[in-house]
């Protein structure tokens, strides 16, 4: 049947997209007040204590959310030009969430007193490889732009690096205290895993992107674990102490 014809089958193509799309929109209708409540105690409570570097980087986190919500419903709604200028528009915005969450971790370093430095200074580990996901998922959606599949899929990456904030300050402030540290980010772990493991499984095999996809999933996934063996790293303690000691904030 013709696409022109009224009453016309949609491809299944188009299908998977609009479950893609409604997904994410979903997901971030539920993941946005569990961060209300997962950043209150430390942030949004103290609001006029934080520097501008969290101030910023919440802001463009916030208005990056809002992106995955309003570009998901474009889609569906079949508005594709005024998405595709609202996304050229977007670019900026997840720069800046990638460039504000680089200096808010210098700084948070920057700021500890020598103790809690060498307590907690390896933790920047996941601040940074949650960055590094988020802005290889962002380019990576440009860059297959014109494979709407692909694309979607990439761009939904993009909240993926956004669970591990709200699952583990969620867990920190208002859950008992568990018994072994990495049990705070394995929510999180999970849910990344599952959710990348679905949108590659869900591709159909030969389309293209699957393969980069793939790579990009495997390799987030090893980059994100790798958490789990900063803590007593000496490279890695050498590479945060050049890190602190750059003029960046």
């Amino acid at each position: 049947m013709d696409r022109s014809t009224p009453g016309a089958v949609r491809p299944p193509q188009a299908a998977r997209i609009d479950r893609l799309a409604l997904g994410l929109m979903l997901a971030v209708l539920m993941l946005w007040p569990l961060a209300l409540v997962a950043f209150w105690p430390r942030y949004l409570s103290q609001w006029p204590q934080a520097d501008g570097y969290r101030h910023a980087h919440a802001l463009l986190g916030s208005a990056w959310m809002a992106l995955l919500l309003v570009q998901p419903w474009l889609v569906h709604r079949r508005r594709l030009g005024l998405h595709r200028r609202v996304g050229r528009a977007g670019l900026l915005v997840g720069a800046g969430f990638v460039l504000t969450g680089v200096l808010s971790a210098h700084r948070m370093l920057v700021g500890m007193d020598a103790e809690r430095y060498a307590r907690e200074g390896f933790f920047v580990y996941l601040v940074l490889a949650v960055t590094v996901v988020f802005a290889a998922a962002l380019w990576l959606g440009f860059a297959w732009r014109r494979v709407p599949a692909v694309h979607g899929r990439f761009m939904a990456s993009t909240l993926l690096p956004l669970l591990d904030p709200v699952f583990a300050r969620l867990l920190g402030f208002h859950a008992p205290p568990l018994p072994y540290d990495a049990l705070y980010q394995a929510p999180a772990m999970l849910l990344t895993a599952t959710a990348l493991a679905a949108m590659w499984w869900t591709l159909p095999r030969g389309r293209p992107g699957r393969g980069a996809f793939g790579i990009f999933a495997l390799a987030s996934m090893c980059l994100l674990l790798l958490h789990f063996g900063s803590e007593h790293n000496a490279a890695w303690l050498r590479v945060v102490d050049a890190f602190r000691a750059l003029p960046l904030t």
